[in-house]
């Protein structure tokens, strides 16, 4: 037999036809083999398709979770820039009404060196205030606050003196008895804290009585200091017989009667102790 030319088409032409068919056969196979591979996969994993879905939308909504909270924030940030603005702009409003000056009271315009008292709180022009406390008495002029001992205008001559008996005032049956009251103011001349410096005044003699109560006992130690700062009487002109230039009662009232009741300034009268603690406190005395 005669061994073909190496030149020969017709041979290498089957040849190429032959490979073609190889090469086509093993592509097939392992396509196979990948697709087989995938249902065992799926077979033995019949889920993990639905996670994989699970998970891109996951994704997805994290994405858009971001992007509203982006949102979110801008528009908080938005909404607290203009309330700051705004409370911003109320400040320097109410900044610039406190910034006007205050009237002092005394003098009646704008206060000069302003000084605020510290209970009450009402200002003043320093000069103003400092001049009224020490040639009026140390109270706010508007309110009335004690600031320190008032002084009055009451004679350094006189005494103050009580005894105690047995007599009960009428209301007070049950008391311990009577507190007697004496005060003594002799005759002398006034000075610069009085009406008329330099006139002779007339003095006087009172007395008055208190329960021996508890209370009673109060009103007694608040009167006695209320005589130490001066404040019980005064000269001028007395209320009940109209004379001038004596020693009278300055506010606070007394009792100068055992009874006759509060038309004759004596007992019963049930408000009588209430009324005169709120006179001495009125003046500082508490």
């Amino acid at each position: 037999m005669a061994t073909p030319s190496k030149q020969d088409p017709s041979v290498l032409g089957g040849l190429t036809r032959n490979l073609r068919r190889v090469i086509s056969q093993v592509h097939e196979k392992i396509t196979q083999d990948k697709d087989r591979d995938k249902s065992d996969e799926r077979r033995r994993h019949p889920h993990s398709a639905d996670v994989v879905r699970r998970d891109r939308r996951h994704k997805s909504k994290d994405k858009s979770h971001k992007h509203n909270s982006k949102s979110t924030d801008s528009s908080a940030e938005e909404t607290y820039d203009s309330n700051n603005k705004q409370n911003d702009s109320k400040t320097h409003e109410n900044n610039s009404e406190n910034t006007e000056p205050e009237r002092c009271a005394i003098c009646m315009d704008d206060c000069i060196k302003p000084k605020r008292l510290n209970k009450c709180g009402h200002q003043f022009c320093t000069e103003c205030i400092d001049q009224y406390f020490n040639s009026v008495k140390p109270q706010c002029p508007c309110c009335f606050t004690i600031y320190g001992d008032i002084r009055g205008t009451q004679p350094d001559s006189g005494t103050m003196k009580f005894i105690r008996t047995k007599h009960h005032l009428p209301g007070y049956e049950k008391s311990n008895g009577t507190i007697q009251i004496t005060y003594f103011f002799p005759n002398g001349i006034q000075d610069d804290r009085h009406p008329n410096p330099g006139q002779p005044y007339r003095g006087t003699r009172r007395e008055a009585y208190l329960p021996d109560t508890r209370e009673g006992r109060e009103i007694l130690k608040l009167l006695q200091k209320a005589f130490e700062l001066r404040q019980v009487f005064t000269i001028g002109q007395s209320r009940t017989t109209g004379q001038e230039n004596v020693v009278t009662w300055n506010d606070i009232h007394h009792k100068t009667h055992y009874n006759g009741g509060v038309e004759n300034f004596g007992y019963p009268d049930s408000t009588y102790l209430s009324r005169v603690r709120q006179e001495l406190a009125a003046k500082g005395i508490q």
